[in-house]
């Protein structure tokens, strides 16, 4: 039950406050419509790259084990790698962005401003500030990221142009792989030039005790064709034509080499010695002698000519340095060959013992030199082979394509965002101003937040509309207009008090005593006397013996609605000061009405307060009880002043006027708490909600008929 009147009120609060909670909500929506469709478009495009974490080589076979946590950190490594500078800024160079109207250097507000003042020129920036702004201009565009554990990283370049986007991200993902291939590279050529070092070093040494060899034959020679076996003899000559043949083809090519670096032709011709070497050179002389006889005009065709002849001939010299490296390539086997067959040949004579020995030890540091460089020729060959043959550990696995819709900003996001929070702001605004801020408006609002229920609902009477019914006050207007709708709202006041004093009390017999009726606010001017002196009119009207009572000794204001002049006789009563005076001598009489009042002057030199906490205003009401039906006071306000909370004590009943839209629900709050806690337990306390807006009054069109103003 607790619950469903919690939803209930809920739902009261809301449909209140609907006019503000619907004015956030359009208002907000709007502005973030407005905003959201004013930004500049984005687009987001996204290539995947696969992370394969085995790093095996094309030539690698065996299976490699995984580690899932090796794995993950790989993964992870190649991300931050993607984002790199390096990375980024191959990117830059390749795409060109430093011209780019996007990313590139921009000249700032300040210097366009300056330059259309004519104040000044635009400074250039430098190409290191350039490249630096361009680059984080395109750091805050890219994203890379891992999808979830997988071995995929997503690529992601934001543009204003979607297929600008789509190309950087495929051109970020073939660079990241790019480098990483050339990482694998860089790492075997750098140990291939290690190896090289040594690789020399094995030439060498194995060239020196190549020379040993030779150098030893060289100087036993004669022994060894006499004590060797026949055909030493022979080898040493074969090896010896070898060499000789070996040196005039080196020196050919040295020769030919040198002339045509010189344009040396004569002495081109001379080595070449060749039938198509000396056409050639024939034609050249032609060709010169032809020059030298012909007009303008002839002598730039022959010259073209020459240009030819000249490039044949370089191209013969050049086929011939080819055809003596042939020769040397094959001399060089030759010679290595016969060297061998000339060592075994030397192996198998008949030597003395040292010399066999010196032999043996020459032969075995040339086989053990030829074995090393055998291994590191190989090392090398091999790396130079992996290198060629490398493969990246990533590949692109999905380009990216130009985006269809904009990722910045997103409208089916950002606008139903907005929305909701626009909606939740104007709900929460909605409890501040139901609770804390506005006014109260409404029979729901009063009981949901002053915990009153509301007696009646009075509207708002202008003075002229008062005067054209000959009324002097609006309190008049129970007189001059009974069937008003105002009239009607403080009859309504009535029945309410007397609905409480029947269910409490019952039918009253004659004699029981006056009900006494006490008029209070929170603030001043919310229409409390006025109140005050309407109600009391109207239980003079009904044939009520009625006492009205001017409570409000700050600042009284019945005599000015009665047109009479103040009195200080209440006061000095209240006092307990000699005067003789009674009850009746007190009053006066509302000739139109009957209605007795008691009317009191302010005097400002004492504490009104300690008026109402003597026996005088008890002796008083005591009095009035005895000697009318309805005794009704009108107190001052409880928020500035005290007075009324002295008076709440001798209430029967309290009528709470609460000015519509403007008394603040704070103050109203504290006001009423005060009564309660002043007032004798379970003293009722009705709330009146005065100068309402007709047009605001409910079924006010509908119902204007019954009322005649």
């Amino acid at each position: 039950m607790q619950s469903d009147i919690d939803l209930r009120g809920l739902l009261g609060i809301i449909r209140r406050q609907l006019w503000l909670i619907v004015s956030v909500v359009v208002g907000l929506t709007a502005i973030a419509a407005v905003i959201t469709y004013s930004l500049e478009p984005r687009y987001s495009a996204s290539a995947q790259v696969f992370v394969d974490t085995a790093g095996k080589g094309i030539l690698d076979t065996e299976e490699t084990v995984r580690n899932t946590t090796a794995d993950n950190a790989r993964v992870e490594t190649e991300v931050v790698i993607t984002r790199t500078d390096e990375i980024l800024l191959s990117v830059i160079t390749s795409e060109n962005l430093v011209a780019d109207d996007e990313f590139g250097v921009k000249v700032s507000l300040v210097d366009r401003v300056l330059q259309f003042l004519r104040l000044g020129e635009p400074t250039p920036a430098d190409s290191a500030d350039a490249a630096a702004k361009v680059l984080d201009n395109f750091r805050d565009a890219v994203s890379v990221s891992r999808r979830g554990l997988t071995y995929v990283i997503d690529v992601t370049v934001t543009s204003r142009d979607p297929a600008k986007a789509a190309r950087l991200a495929n051109t970020v993902a073939r660079a990241s792989i790019q480098r990483q291939m050339d990482t694998k590279v860089a790492a075997i050529q750098e140990a291939r030039d290690r190896v090289q070092p040594a690789l020399e070093q094995a030439r060498q040494t194995l060239t020196s005790t190549s020379r040993s060899i030779d150098t030893f034959i060289d100087r036993n020679i004669e022994l060894l064709r006499e004590q060797g076996s026949p055909g030493v003899g022979m080898f040493y000559d074969e090896l010896t034509r070898i060499r000789g043949q070996r040196e005039r083809d080196f020196q050919r090519i040295q020769t030919i080499d040198q002339t045509l670096r010189q344009n040396d032709y004569g002495s081109l011709f001379q080595n070449l010695q060749s039938d198509a070497a000396k056409e050639l050179q024939q034609r050249q002389e032609e060709l010169t002698g032809e020059i030298a006889r012909a007009d303008e005009d002839e002598a730039i065709e022959l010259r073209s000519e020459l240009q030819r002849v000249t490039d044949a001939i370089r191209d013969e010299a050049t086929r011939a340095m080819d055809q003596y490296r042939g020769q040397l390539a094959t001399a060089e086997q030759q010679e290595t060959s016969v060297r061998s067959n000339l060592l075994n040949a030397v192996m198998g004579s008949n030597l003395p013992d040292a010399a066999v020995g010196d032999l043996y030890s020459l032969a075995n540091q040339v086989q053990s030199a030829k074995k090393n460089f055998d291994d590191l020729s190989m090392q090398a060959g091999r790396m130079d082979i992996l290198a060629a043959l490398q493969l990246p550990d990533s590949g692109v696995i999905s380009n990216a394509t130009p985006p269809r819709d904009p990722s910045y900003p997103k409208k089916r996001v950002i606008l139903p965002v907005a929305f909701m929070m626009s909606l939740a702001l104007g709900i929460g605004l909605a409890f501040v101003r139901e609770y804390f801020v506005g006014g109260l408006t409404s029979e729901e609002q009063v009981q949901s937040v002053l915990r009153l229920p509301l007696a009646s609902i009075s509207p708002r009477e202008a003075e002229e509309a008062a005067q054209e019914t000959g009324a002097r006050t609006l309190s008049d207007i129970i007189i001059r207009s009974p069937l008003s709708m105002f009239a009607e709202s403080v009859r309504r006041i009535r029945v309410a008090i007397d609905q409480y004093l029947f269910k409490t009390q019952g039918i009253r017999e004659e004699g029981s005593g006056g009900t006494v009726i006490m008029v209070s606010s929170a603030l001043p001017n919310e229409g409390k006397s006025t109140i005050a002196l309407s109600l009391a009119r109207t239980y003079a009207l009904s044939g009520k013996r009625t006492l009205l009572i001017d409570c409000d000794l700050r600042k009284p204001s019945l005599h000015r609605h009665l047109g009479l002049e103040p009195s200080t006789g209440f006061v000095e009563f209240l006092r307990g000061a000699e005067t003789g005076a009674s009850l009746p001598k007190l009053t006066v009489t509302d000739q139109p009405t009957g209605l007795t009042v008691l009317l009191s002057g302010r005097r400002s030199n004492f504490p009104t307060d300690d008026l109402f906490m003597g026996p005088e205003i008890a002796r008083l009401i005591a009095v009035a009880r005895r000697n009318f039906d309805y005794i009704i006071l009108d107190t001052p306000p409880v928020e500035p002043v005290v007075d009324g909370l002295y008076l709440a004590r001798h209430a029967d009943v309290i009528v709470f006027i609460v000015r519509w839209a403007v008394t603040p629900q704070a103050s109203a709050k504290h006001a009423v708490a005060a009564l309660r806690e002043s007032a004798p337990e379970g003293t009722p306390i009705l709330a009146v909600l005065n100068q309402q807006e007709r047009t605001k009054l409910f079924g006010y069109q509908t119902y204007s008929d019954y009322y005649v103003n």
